[in-house]
């Protein structure tokens, strides 16, 4: 269902090639703007398998860590620059 925004600019993920069986299933809301929905898209998994406590079988923790690593990762010089490029 789409609200009284004009267009869409929310993004998700279906990732059900991760090691050890995992599968990683996400929707990312744009909350008036498509930019960062699309960037978390393209880096979530990627950044997630990463993490020593993904490693490790913490796969609570390793959410907890990876949607602040996403906002971290947004800030920097390389994220901030994707950003405007989407």
């Amino acid at each position: 269902m789409q609200g009284w925004r004009k267009s869409q600019e929310d993004a998700h993920i279906a990732a059900t090639d991760l090691p050890d069986g995992v599968h990683v299933f996400g929707v990312f809301d744009g909350h008036g703007g498509k930019e960062v929905s699309i960037w978390v898209k393209e880096m979530f998994v990627k950044e997630l398998v990463k993490l020593e406590e993904f490693k490790s079988k913490n796969y609570g923790a390793a959410l907890s860590t990876i949607f602040r690593k996403m906002d971290t990762l947004m800030l920097e010089p390389a994220g901030a620059q994707r950003l405007k490029e989407i």
